[in-house]
């Protein structure tokens, strides 16, 4: 009887750590998924560049008649290797970036630049600054 009660428990146990084992993998592959996904639409690499222009000024209105000034900046980025990539900074603001400044900018592969920093000349790579100079 005592062989009996014990085998269905262990039955049992090895049941409920399958069970356990299932959701730790379908939870796995979710969140794995779900970095991915995120990555994807919303990561991207860090490149640097110099504002040495006012930008290309534009202005839009809406329906409801409110108008809004873009600027938009062509020109060459690098990342900390110097490699270079040439990139479309498209910004809604009344006035132009300040000149000289230096920028780190978010690049995603699909999307273009997502978000950008202004940065101190000290916090710019090397390589990338003397691209940049």
């Amino acid at each position: 009887m005592a062989f009996r009660y014990a085998l269905f428990i262990i039955v049992y146990e090895v049941k409920n750590v399958k069970k356990i084992i299932g959701f730790i993998a379908i939870l796995a592959v979710f969140i794995g998924g779900s970095y991915f996904a995120y990555n994807y639409y919303y990561g991207g690499d860090t490149y640097y560049t110099k504002i040495v222009t006012d930008g290309e000024r534009s202005t839009e209105t809406s329906d409801s008649g409110e108008t809004f000034t873009f600027y938009d900046y062509d020109q060459a980025a690098y990342d900390q290797d110097g490699a270079e990539k040439d990139v479309n900074l498209h910004e809604s603001r009344e006035n132009p970036l300040r000149k000289d400044a230096y920028l780190k900018l978010l690049v995603n592969e699909r999307k273009g630049v997502i978000s950008w920093e202004e940065v101190s000349q000290d916090d710019v790579p090397d390589q990338a600054l003397t691209q940049l100079n």
